[in-house]
């Protein structure tokens, strides 16, 4: 029996983020002498690698500044950010139906991987995902599909198995590039008109038509 698998993004797909990141990322901004950015800078700048998007944010050149950026921001998300997380309405029915249903789940998220098991053990749903792997655990961030490939490997599934499922349009290129099968959400930082121009397998408008999808 063929063994499938759905690997997750994690900000803007289980996880509303957004506020968490926009006034983390701001208090780093403002502590390193940069302007803070507008909440819809902050949306449009999730897509991005997290030292990209700070360089992105801040306009800094010198990549001793960016990586103090990204220290920073980090810093600030563990010491308070992560209350500002809370789980997507249906996402943790969704996980806990699809993982009876018997598809063994992972997370492949551009965020820091210690960051991100952290924040799904203190959301109360990591039990539904076998493996979580952070910007720090793969070769290659997304949009490389590198490790969505190693997710699938820990999760012992074929890629052409799997699906990956984000809000972004590096969540579909990761996707293709790891020949793996692609759904977008329209819950989180992007709009609904912007993703369905990417082409992708499927999307999700709900986590109640996702679950539905899979168990149909």
């Amino acid at each position: 029996m063929k063994k499938t698998a759905i690997i997750f993004d994690h900000d803007g797909t289980l996880v509303d983020s957004i506020e968490a990141i926009a006034l983390m990322t701001n208090k780093a901004l403002e502590q390193n002498g940069f302007k803070p950015c507008s909440l819809e800078d902050i949306k449009f700048g999730m897509g991005y690698q997290t030292d990209k998007r700070m360089a992105f944010h801040s306009g800094a050149e010198d990549p001793e500044m960016v990586i103090k950026l990204t220290k920073n921001f980090y810093e600030h998300m563990h010491s308070g950010g992560i209350e500002y997380l809370r789980v997507y309405d249906g996402i943790k029915d969704s996980l806990d139906k699809l993982a009876a249903a018997g598809y063994s789940m992972g997370m492949v998220s551009n965020n820091q991987g210690l960051f991100i098991r952290k924040a799904a053990a203190h959301l109360h749903y990591a039990y539904d995902l076998e493996i979580m792997l952070g910007e720090d655990n793969v070769r290659a961030k997304k949009p490389s599909g590198e490790g969505i490939l190693q997710a699938c490997a820990g999760l012992s599934a074929a890629p052409e198995n799997c699906w990956y499922i984000g809000d972004a349009e590096f969540d579909l290129l990761a996707a293709r590039a790891a020949g793996v099968k692609s759904g977008l959400v329209t819950w989180g930082a992007h709009p609904e008109e912007e993703l369905v121009t990417y082409g992708a397998d499927a999307i999700f408008r709900t986590p109640e038509e996702m679950t539905a999808f899979f168990l149909n």
